[in-house]
């Protein structure tokens, strides 16, 4: 295989470099390039090898703004991106050009916000590029800092003010003032101060507008009310809000966008509900909270949920957004007493995160159906760990004091504190109301409980035995579920098949959607059992399988799913390691099919091996 060749200006490499790039030492020749101060040719080593936020590192040592800009995009990295914007703001004109043409070719109209701002560029380009990026009210302030307070509310483009946010209302309000429009500015600012929170600034405006139009006595009252308790916005300005989230940890909870990385985001606002000034005692709880959440998170399992960022003192909280919708809606009638396999396979992924997290003393303390989210191929994610630190601040609406009190071990109902047992016990009631359609206790209806198979009814009654030293450790009922994928023809019919969030066509027996691949003839009957008895969560999933035809019925991809690209050098360095523990001989197997197309990255950047391509050769 030839090597690719460096581009025009950067230097070229010695021959012995040349076949140090073609053996796949990309990792020691950039960090010997970058030690000789060859740091263009460094960068673009490392970005042969996708390292792009340490080619960012690079390309900034060789003045190369624009490429630094370039790999710092493919980064998604927050840090990376900001360094090299401010080096595009220092760069000479021809580079800055080239950098608003490339911000502009990715439709990053924020960052073209930003580097017009940053040489004070015309309030009307600055303003249109915010409006491109969904931004109105940076259009609008824009247009006000630039004395153009018509044009600004103009932008803002505000409609219906009953359905227009706090912020907006807000600003319109401070924009009609300035106007001259003290009945639209008080109208504006009495309604934000009614649905937003408390602000000091907005109340004096307020106050001067009420007083402008005769109504002084109303203005003291408003002084007096909103003029010693402001607040700060706890969301910082990076996010952009799009919506409401129903299932709330703590607070209250949004759907939004990173303006930075253009990534969807769960922003969870956990002291939202509570006055001002904040309890030190729930300030304490919230710290502990988020240190086990991120703790949990670092165990790096898919069946855990990531955490983006975290601010204590603003008791802020963002997750990626959930790809799938909660698992609760899983459970309902009929349930899955027809369809066992796909129970075991659900509640299985669960106990494999929890048996990670356990075997490093975290615990989750609040496994609950309505927080359970799903992934893109229909996994569950567990929600932060360290809920059990919110007691008494996270709501029960999100699932219902029913649902909390039933997933809730009897020694927590005591009093007791959470440990491994009790994340044990709820994910026991969990499989039982995967299984029965309905949340209740096992013993509840001895009839319906009857027509779930022996092997299952006594894990859940071990699992959810009174006594917690009775209950099996995660690892341990893990290994009980860890069973190979049963003949299609034994699961009957899956209740939520309709409901399935498939981008692929194709199904087997009617049963599951998903796609449905016809096994190579290289593979051997064996090596199929043993991988259907593998559970490795870098794998793409197989649902379901028939002996008789050899087919294999698998979990689709995410559309925004991609396979590695043939000419990626080193690509076998981008194979998780995890990925590949199978027994012997499997593992050879699977290596010997292996390519760049085996190798699929996710919308979240997992990497994760396509048995779609390896089952087919």
């Amino acid at each position: 295989m030839v090597a690719p060749s460096p581009p025009p200006g950067f230097g070229s490499l010695e021959p012995h470099e040349q076949q140090r790039l073609t053996a796949g030492d990309h990792e020691a020749l950039a960090a010997d390039l970058a030690a000789s101060g060859r740091y263009a040719l460094a960068g673009w080593v490392r970005e042969q090898i996708w390292d792009f936020e340490r080619a960012c590192i690079e390309y900034q040592a060789a003045a190369l703004p624009v490429d630094a800009l370039r790999v710092a995009l493919e980064s998604g990295t927050p840090a990376a991106l900001d360094a090299a914007l401010a080096m595009v703001e220092k760069a000479e004109p021809e580079p800055f050009e080239a950098a608003l043409a490339l911000l502009r070719k990715r439709r990053r109209d924020m960052e073209v916000a930003l580097l017009l701002a940053s040489r004070h560029a015309a309030p009307e380009d600055r303003a249109q590029a915010l409006l491109r990026a969904g931004n109105r009210v940076g259009a609008a302030q824009a247009l006000a800092e630039a004395g153009r307070p018509r044009d600004a509310l103009q932008a803002l483009a505000l409609g219906d003010e009953g359905h227009a946010s706090p912020r907006v209302l807000a600003l319109a309000a401070r924009l009609g003032w300035d106007l001259g429009d003290a009945e639209g500015a008080a109208r504006r600012a009495q309604a934000a101060l009614r649905t937003g929170p408390p602000s000091a600034e907005l109340a004096a405006l307020l106050a001067r507008a009420l007083g402008s139009l005769g109504h002084d006595l109303a203005a003291q009252l408003v002084l007096e009310r909103h003029g010693a308790s402001p607040s700060d916005d706890a969301v910082p300005g990076r996010y952009r809000v799009t919506g409401l989230l129903d299932n709330a940890i703590a607070g209250a909870a949004y759907v939004g966008v990173d303006r930075v990385t253009m990534q969807e985001v769960e922003i969870h606002l956990l002291l939202a509900d509570q006055p001002e000034p904040i309890d030190p005692q729930v300030a304490a709880a919230i710290d502990r909270f988020l240190a086990v959440a991120v703790a949990a998170a670092d165990v790096g399992h898919p069946a855990i949920r990531p955490v983006l960022r975290i601010e204590s003192e603003a008791g802020l909280l963002v997750l990626p957004r959930a790809e799938g919708p909660p698992l609760r809606r899983t459970i309902r009638p009929p349930g899955l007493r027809d369809a066992i396999p796909r129970a075991r396979a659900l509640v299985a992924f669960v106990l494999e995160g929890l048996a990670a997290a356990h075997e490093r003393g975290l615990v989750h303390g609040g496994v609950l159906p309505s927080l359970l989210v799903t992934d893109a191929l229909g996994r569950p994610q567990l929600p932060p760990f360290g809920a059990h630190h919110l007691a008494g601040l996270a709501a029960t609406r999100t699932g219902g004091l029913e649902e909390l009190m039933l997933l809730t071990a009897p020694e927590l109902r005591r009093g007791g504190s959470p440990t491994a047992a009790s994340d044990l016990f709820a994910v026991g009631i969990l499989f039982h109301a995967l299984l029965l359609g309905r949340l209740e206790p096992p013993t509840a209806t001895p009839s319906e409980d009857a027509a779930i198979p022996e092997a299952e009814r006594t894990l859940i009654e071990r699992m959810t035995a009174e006594d917690p030293a009775h209950r099996p450790p995660a690892a341990a009922a893990l290994a009980q579920l860890r069973a190979p994928v049963a003949d299609v023809r034994t699961l009957g019919r899956a209740p939520d098949a309709a409901a399935s969030r498939s981008t692929s066509e194709g199904t087997t027996g009617g049963l599951l959607v998903g796609v449905e691949i016809a096994v190579a003839e290289s593979w051997s009957p064996a090596q199929i059992d043993a991988l259907c008895a593998t559970a490795n969560p870098w794998i793409q999933p197989v649902l379901d399988r028939d002996r008789a035809s050899r087919t294999v019925l698998l979990a689709p991809w995410p559309a925004d799913a991609r396979g590695l690209d043939a000419s990626v050098v080193g690509w076998r360095d981008l194979v998780p390691s995890a990925a590949l523990e199978f027994p012997d001989p499997l593992r050879e197997a699977i290596e010997r099919r292996l390519r760049p197309e085996s190798v699929v990255v996710t919308g979240s950047g997992d990497r994760m091996l396509a048995l779609d391509d390896l089952l087919t050769r």
